[in-house]
C-alpha cells in the first residue's frame, strides 16, 4: 500500500464523553461515573483507525477552530503519526463538539455542535485536490455540508479514486449521493429512511432497492447480526462474534476503516467485510473509539491473513 493511498474527508470533533452511573437518573438529572475528552468525529475516527496499520497511508481533510479544542485534536493526530497538512484552521468559529452520554449498557446518544465542520466547503475539496495527487481511496460521510460531500465524491471519482461513502448521519437528500459512490455503507435504519420503506423490510430487498437507486456496491450493517452486501451479482453475508459492549462510539467508523484498509490491500471483498466486522466488535469492547495496532493483529488472526500485503 503506497503512501497516502487513503484520504478521509469530513468531520473532526472534540468529544466530551460522560458515562452514566449504574444508578441511572432521577427526573432530568443523571449521575455520571466518569468523564473524558477525546478526539472524535466520524472522519477523524476512521483516519485514526487506518493509521493503526500505517500512518503514512492516510490523509485527513477537514476543519477545526483556532481554539484549544482544535489544538487538542491536532496534537492527538500528530501523536498517532497522522499528518495535519489537510486540516484547515478556521478563525471564524469554534471546533466541532460532540456532547456524548454513554449508558451502563454501552449505548450512547450525542448532541453534535458542528462548529468548523459546518464551514467545510466544496472549495476546500478543490483546494486539497489542486495541491495533491489523487489517492486510491477516499472515505466520506455526511457530518459536513452536503455540497462539500457531493463535490468530493464527484471530483475524486473523476480522478480515478474509489469513493467509499458512509451514508450517515442520514437525511432527506442523502439518496442523491448514491450514484456518486463506488461503495455505500449504511445500517438498516438508515437504508429504510433513504428508501422510504418500513423498518421491517427484508435485507435482500433493501440491498436490491439501494442498487436500483444507484448504489454500485451497497453494504448493509446489521449490528450484532453482522453485515450483508451486494458485490456485483454476489450476495455476501458475514456474521460477527458477540461483543461485550463497553462503548459503541466509533464502532461504525472502525468498521469502515478496516473495510477500506483491506480493500486498499487488494483483499477479496468478502475478506474486507470480515475484517470490518471484527474491527467494529473490538471497538465496542473498550472506551476508545478507534483501532490500535494490537487490534490490527487481532483482526488478522480473525480473518486468517495479514491485513497489509507482504511485498
Amino acid at each position: 500500500m503506497g503512501s497516502t493511498s487513503i484520504c478521509v474527508v469530513g468531520s473532526l470533533n472534540a468529544d466530551l464523553i460522560a458515562y452514566v452511573g449504574e444508578q441511572g437518573s432521577a427526573a432530568s438529572y443523571a449521575t455520571g461515573s466518569s468523564f473524558e475528552m477525546a478526539a472524535g468525529g466520524k472522519s477523524l475516527n476512521a483516519a485514526m483507525s487506518i493509521a493503526s496499520l500505517d500512518p503514512a497511508a492516510v490523509t485527513l481533510v477537514g476543519r477545526v477552530g483556532s481554539d484549544d479544542l482544535g489544538s487538542f485534536i491536532a496534537g492527538t493526530l500528530r501523536s498517532r503519526g497522522i499528518t495535519t497538512e489537510g486540516i484547515i484552521i478556521d478563525d471564524r468559529i469554534h471546533t466541532g463538539v460532540g456532547h456524548v452520554r454513554v449508558n451502563p449498557e454501552g449505548e450512547y446518544d450525542t448532541v453534535v455542535v458542528p462548529g468548523a465542520n459546518g464551514n467545510f466547503s466544496a472549495a476546500d475539496v478543490d483546494a486539497f485536490l489542486d495541491g495533491h495527487e489523487p489517492p486510491a481511496f477516499v472515505v466520506l460521510n455526511l457530518e459536513v455540508p452536503l455540497p462539500a460531500v457531493r463535490r468530493a465524491a464527484t471530483r475524486f471519482r473523476e480522478l480515478g479514486t474509489t469513493v467509499v461513502l458512509n451514508l450517515s448521519p442520514v437525511h432527506a437528500e442523502a439518496r442523491t449521493l448514491l450514484r456518486l459512490a463506488d461503495v455505500v455503507v449504511l445500517n438498516r435504519s438508515e437504508a429504510c429512511h433513504v428508501l422510504d420503506v418500513p423498518q421491517e423490510t427484508d435485507e435482500r430487498l433493501l440491498l436490491t432497492a439501494l442498487r436500483e437507486a444507484g448504489a454500485k456496491t451497497p453494504v448493509l450493517t446489521l449490528g450484532d447480526e453482522g453485515v450483508v452486501a451486494l458485490d456485483g451479482n454476489d450476495l455476501l453475508q458475514e456474521k460477527v462474534e458477540p461483543a461485550r459492549i463497553v462503548n459503541s462510539i466509533g464502532a461504525g467508523d472502525s468498521f469502515l476503516a478496516a473495510m477500506v484498509l483491506a480493500m486498499a490491500n487488494d483483499h477479496p471483498f468478502s475478506v474486507s467485510l470480515r475484517a470490518a466486522n471484527e474491527a467494529g466488535r473490538l471497538v465496542c469492547g473498550r472506551p476508545e473509539s478507534f483501532l490500535t495496532s494490537d487490534d490490527i493483529r487481532d483482526i488478522e488472526k480473525a480473518i486468517g491473513v495479514p491485513l497489509a500485503k507482504v511485498s
